[in-house]
């Protein structure tokens, strides 16, 4: 199981340095898309602090200057390859959501969450560069394992 969730995590901070290095390199208009960037890069962290038991002061929705949003994207997605690295993946774990209210889900529930976050919100960015005429970035898993 380690090893699908390390796969999983590694295609995830691949796919989140192309989507950085697109960004960076084209100016784009639409600040949704600076929005959506640190939405992913905020829930990585919140969860990631919920699964640790640390607090965070990150809010789901905080808007990060472009800079800051994208180091915090490409930090945090290394930071779960970490966590993957060093624990144990099949054990249940109790945490509050944004809103206050408690929760138990499996760790390897989590981490299918995350990843399939990412990947939906990165189809949101993708959508909205097109309409600013950048080309976003090859990102399905396929194109990650052909790498």
């Amino acid at each position: 199981m380690k090893e699908h969730y390390t796969r999983l995590f590694e295609y995830n901070l691949w796919a989140n340095k192309e989507f950085s290095e697109a960004v960076r390199v084209n100016p784009f208009e639409n600040q949704k898309i600076l929005k959506l960037i640190s939405h992913i890069a905020n829930a990585q962290v919140i969860w990631l602090s919920r699964l640790k038991k640390e607090e965070t002061s990150v809010g789901v929705w905080d808007e990060h200057e472009v800079h800051e949003a994208l180091d915090m994207l490409e930090s945090s997605s290394q930071d779960w390859l970490d966590y993957i690295y060093s624990e144990e993946l099949e054990e249940n774990v109790s945490y509050k959501n944004s809103k206050g209210e408690e929760f138990e889900n499996m760790v390897s529930d989590i981490l299918t969450h995350v990843v399939n976050h990412g990947t939906h919100t990165r189809g949101q960015i993708a959508y909205l560069l097109r309409e600013e005429d950048i080309d976003p970035p090859a990102c399905d898993f396929i194109f990650y394992t052909r790498t």
